[in-house]
């Protein structure tokens, strides 16, 4: 019987320890999205009106991409018993969409 709750401590140990990992590298890719389609958005200020499409369309598909990774971020959150997700919006900020 102490062999099975060990077992079983150092498979929910692990599983944690994924859990973390996977929490970890979520919030860093999304910190990443997030910094580039801010670098993106502001070099739309700057680009030829010929590149502007294309150059929307790149922060479009940044800012998509950090928005899926903030999702991402809270169902790994919620694996992890954390409920309550009303810091992530102040703490990650995704920026807004362009016209």
């Amino acid at each position: 019987m102490a062999r099975t709750a060990e077992a079983h401590d150092r498979l929910a140990w692990e599983l944690n320890e994924e859990r973390v990992s996977a929490l970890r590298r979520i919030s860093q890719t999304l910190e990443k999205l997030i910094v580039q389609a801010r670098e993106a958005g502001d070099s739309l200020r700057r680009v030829a009106p010929g590149e502007r499409d294309r150059a929307v369309t790149e922060y479009r598909e940044l800012r998509s991409r950090a928005a899926q990774y903030r999702w991402f971020l809270e169902v790994q959150r919620e694996a992890m018993g954390l409920r309550h997700h009303h810091g992530l919006d102040e703490f990650y900020r995704i920026p807004p969409d362009v016209t």
